[in-house]
């Protein structure tokens, strides 16, 4: 009878150390891998969705369009909490869109993250994202990696730099999972950059190269000219 006893006490602390094991664990989100998720905790920061070019609304207070600068990439705006710093901070997501439990296209770290860096200066730039400082968007750059995503790891700005939000002192865990937004892409516009920064370094160097051969072109012509 005392084995039994033990046997049946040992047995309940087993299943509760794995219930409490399996409560600790994050809710399993494999799009997280996938994106990087901005939290912009800081005083005076505001979203202004009514500065959104080209957007659809795909959930309340949700909106999303494809980068200009890389297709592949949507951009989720919204407000989100992070107890205990506050209750509602603009977000920003970049996420390569799923379909099923795999990713749409394949896309490196570096190139979402390049991505996420052009929007979220462009963001700042129009207006939309409003509070937001240079050393803020300049940072992000270098804090930006695939996977900084979901409750536990998502970016926050805090005390001048960007930290997970698991590393903020009485960060809450996640109360309850949430469902992965149903995005179909093809139905999501795309907001048209402008002008890629790297693409108008391109035509400043072909531009100044073609007028570089034609001065060239003149001066031979005139010289030419000049002998007979």
């Amino acid at each position: 009878m005392e084995r039994r006893c033990l046997c049946f006490t040992a047995a309940c602390i087993v299943l509760a150390l794995l219930a409490s094991i399996a409560a600790a664990q994050p809710c399993p989100e494999p799009e997280d891998l996938y994106a990087v998720e901005a939290v912009l905790s800081a005083p005076g920061a505001r979203l202004d969705f009514r500065a959104l070019k080209d957007a659809r609304e795909v959930a309340p207070g949700v909106y999303a369009y494809r980068s200009g600068f890389d297709t592949r990439v949507v951009v989720l705006l919204y407000y989100s909490a992070a107890p205990p710093l506050g209750v509602s901070f603009p977000t920003v997501r970049f996420q390569v869109p799923f379909a099923g439990k795999a990713p749409l296209f394949n896309l490196t770290g570096e190139e979402l993250c390049r991505a996420a860096g052009f929007e979220l200066e462009r963001l700042s730039k129009e207006q939309v994202l409003r509070g937001a400082g240079g050393d803020m968007l300049k940072a992000f750059r270098a804090a930006c990696a695939a996977g900084k995503a979901g409750w536990d790891y998502r970016l926050l700005w805090l005390n001048g730099t960007w930290v997970s939000y698991y590393q903020v002192p009485g960060a809450a865990p996640q109360a309850v999972c949430r469902a992965p937004l149903p995005l179909d892409v093809y139905e999501i516009p795309v907001w048209p950059a402008q002008e890629h920064p790297l693409r108008a370094v391109a035509l400043a160097l072909l531009l100044a190269a073609v007028l570089a051969l034609a001065l060239f072109a003149w001066k031979k012509i005139r010289a030419t000219a000049a002998k007979s």
